[in-house]
């Protein structure tokens, strides 16, 4: 039986260094907070939309990691995220958002909806509150991105509608004082948390990580040794968070696990939890 469910993208992501070299790997949120949930202890399923073109190793390999049921393959192209390092130190994130358009809508398994908890990762706001409205009456947790931080701004009133209908969310810092109009990150917490949601839970990057539950919490990070990659720490954290909710575990537990998650995808390359 799934417990947690994590609907969001699963891409292509394609790395262009200065000198014209790229990478290929696996991205998106979705399975980047899905396949650290797995690792974390949890029984996943992912709901997503991929197209004909995404690798089928990679497939096979989220679903040795993930319940992949819920994962739509679709005529067209997979969503491609391109980060391009430029030789003057700017950087070019230009999508291609292919068969993930109207994520929100995505087929969710009839069985999938006896989870124990829904996570919305990052997709734009107006699809977060399409899957909030369908899963009315579900535990729910939910992400932000700067993909959509004008869109934040621009729209405070569905923003705090999305928060009005969430269980948990997980802003980092930024995000938190940007969605509140606020200077303050403790101001950030409890006005989200008056918002309706029962947790909060800010990402603080070397800082670690605060939560307000109406009392506030305070993390200290995990030491890492060596280089790091920061891509997709923040989603390692909730899904080990997360894990430890379905799981029943203590707040304190559910930190340790999202910290230990988060500490070893800064010590890989890419946003998944598992190699491919």
């Amino acid at each position: 039986m799934v417990e947690l469910v994590v609907l969001g993208h699963v891409s292509i992501d394609t790395i262009v260094f200065p000198d014209g070299r790229r990478i290929d790997m696996p991205g998106g949120a979705g399975a980047a907070v899905a396949t650290s949930a797995s690792l974390a202890g949890a029984k996943v399923g992912l709901v997503t939309k991929i197209g004909e073109d995404f690798p089928r190793e990679w497939l096979e390999r989220l679903a040795q990691c993930v319940d992949i049921r819920g994962v739509q393959v679709l005529p067209g192209k997979t969503i491609h995220i391109w980060v391009i390092y430029r030789e003057d130190g700017s950087v070019e994130s230009p999508v291609e958002i292919g068969v993930a358009e109207r994520m929100g809508e995505t087929p969710i398994p009839e069985d999938y909806l006896k989870a124990k908890l829904f996570h919305i990762a990052p997709i734009p706001p107006e699809e977060q509150l399409k899957a909030l409205e369908r899963l009315k009456g579900k535990r729910a947790s939910l992400d932000f991105n700067p993909t959509y931080y004008e869109e934040y701004r621009k729209r405070p009133e569905l923003v705090r509608e999305l928060v009005s209908r969430s269980y948990v969310v997980f802003p980092n810092e930024r995000e938190a004082m940007l969605i509140t109009r606020l200077r303050d990150v403790r101001e950030s917490a409890e006005e989200l948390y008056s918002w309706g949601a029962e947790l909060v839970v800010i990402t603080r990057g070397e800082r670690g990580v605060l939560i307000y539950d109406g009392y506030f919490h305070e993390f200290s990070a995990l030491p890492v040794d060596g280089d790091i990659d920061p891509t997709g720490a923040g989603d390692a954290f909730a899904g080990g968070f997360l894990a430890g909710l379905v799981k029943g575990k203590k707040l304190e537990e559910c930190v340790e696990l999202g910290l230990e998650r988060a500490r070893e995808v800064l010590k890989k390359k890419g946003s998944w939890s598992i190699s491919v």
